[in-house]
């Protein structure tokens, strides 16, 4: 397996820098893939270029006339994936091989920030007064008194939580 590594620095310069531009002219991809066997696999990153790398090289595959099937076949790969890769190429985005994120478009416990505001607001008055309920019931009345929409308990807890609001109840604490 050493011999693959070897060849492939002939083949591209700072292969073994794997932080370095990857690698866009490698032409046999049982090197390629023999490569990735043999590199070290804690290198996140490393695997990640040499990745870029396969992609690019089974378009220009293609582009030279070679079959789908057998590009992804000598790739180790799946039909998906050079499909799927082959229509990102032909969106015309130029940076069509890189990985899109993969973390949520939208956040639907998110609250805005004046909310949050408005319930630990609240929070911090309820607690200076004597005697005053402080927790999630009380602050969404307080919040409905006050004419402003409210979340829901979930919610104002999980507010409060992140806040380190939430105190442990002093009588489950004893009773244990």
């Amino acid at each position: 397996m050493t011999t693959a590594k070897t060849s492939m620095t002939r083949n591209c310069q700072d292969i073994d820098d794997l932080k370095a531009h990857f690698c866009q002219d490698i032409d046999d991809p049982v090197r390629v893939h023999a490569y990735l066997i043999t590199s070290d696999p804690h290198n996140r990153e490393g695997g990640h270029q040499m990745e870029k790398a396969l992609r690019i090289q089974a378009i220009k595959r293609y582009q030279k006339g070679e079959s789908p099937k057998t590009i992804y076949t000598d790739l180790h790969r799946s039909k998906n994936w050079f499909f799927k890769w082959l229509k990102r190429f032909q969106s015309g985005d130029p940076n069509w091989y890189q990985d899109n994120s993969r973390a949520p478009k939208r956040r639907p416990t998110a609250i805005s920030e004046i909310d949050r505001q408005r319930i630990i607001s609240v929070r911090e008055h309820l607690e200076s007064q004597k005697f005053a309920q402080t927790g999630t019931s009380a602050i969404k009345w307080e919040l409905s008194k006050s004419g402003f929409g409210f979340p829901s308990d979930r919610t104002i807890h999980r507010v409060l939580k992140r806040e380190g609001l939430v105190k442990k109840n002093c009588l489950r604490t004893q009773r244990r």
